[in-house]
């Protein structure tokens, strides 16, 4: 499984910097937001072998919904935000996200 997402917080700063670059606003927290769901979704999908449960921002947490749109579980993150996670240990991170969407998967 491979997504192109920014791993590490010097990729983060690099992906910032293309965006300001090409006129787009941009800020470190955007783009790990977007790291963090787009792995997060990628676990999923490999966990369960297939698109069947589909991730979203709910405010500082990922929320996990089934094909028909019902609520089934929320990521939390372990400290105050999935940014600060980030930060703190993006491979920490990766873990626990790895280890959330494999719980989730065999819970079905």
């Amino acid at each position: 499984m491979e997504i192109d997402v920014p791993e590490t917080m010097d990729e983060v700063k690099k992906e910032v910097a293309r965006r300001q670059a090409n006129g787009e606003t941009a800020t470190e927290a955007d783009v790990i937001k977007k790291t963090v769901l787009a792995s997060f979704q990628a676990y999923l999908e490999f966990a369960e072998e297939g698109h069947y449960d589909s991730a979203q921002w709910q405010g500082d947490n990922l929320e996990v919904t089934d094909i028909m749109k019902k609520p089934i579980q929320t990521v939390k993150p372990q400290t105050d935000s999935f940014v600060s996670d980030f930060k703190a240990s993006n491979d920490a991170l990766f873990l626990y996200l790895q280890e959330a969407a494999a719980k989730i998967a065999g819970m079905r």
